[in-house]
């Protein structure tokens, strides 16, 4: 005699071994504005006047490293893959007072900086 209720149960089984394909999510662009320029942004960055909501509308979200003595270090960075070297960067420097204090910038497959 066949029970198709433990086919069924078997079949269920095997299907929650089964893993998923991974699908990678599509990279984000490196600004707000995807057809930004690295030199755009940083020529768009101006040093004692621009300010952390300045540049937070201009180029968007980024990474942020905050110091105990007020400092904050933006980077954003091309994260698109790559078939070698490392991607641009834009790195930003605030003061305590919230205004740009310094501005670096590396173009993609530039070597690193310590």
């Amino acid at each position: 005699m066949r029970r198709p209720e433990l086919w069924l149960v078997a079949g269920l089984l095997l299907a929650g071994c089964a893993v998923p394909p991974v699908v990678s999510p599509r990279p984000q662009p490196m600004f707000r504005e995807p057809t930004m320029s690295l030199d755009a942004a940083q020529a768009a960055v101006a040093v004692g006047r621009s300010s952390r909501q300045d540049v937070a509308a201009l180029l968007g979200p980024a990474e942020v490293l905050r110091f105990d003595n007020g400092y904050e270090v933006w980077a954003y960075r091309d994260r698109r893959p790559r078939k070698a070297g490392a991607g641009a960067e834009l790195v930003i420097l605030f003061a305590p007072s919230g205004l740009v204090h310094k501005v670096r910038s590396r173009p993609a497959d530039a070597p690193e900086q310590p």
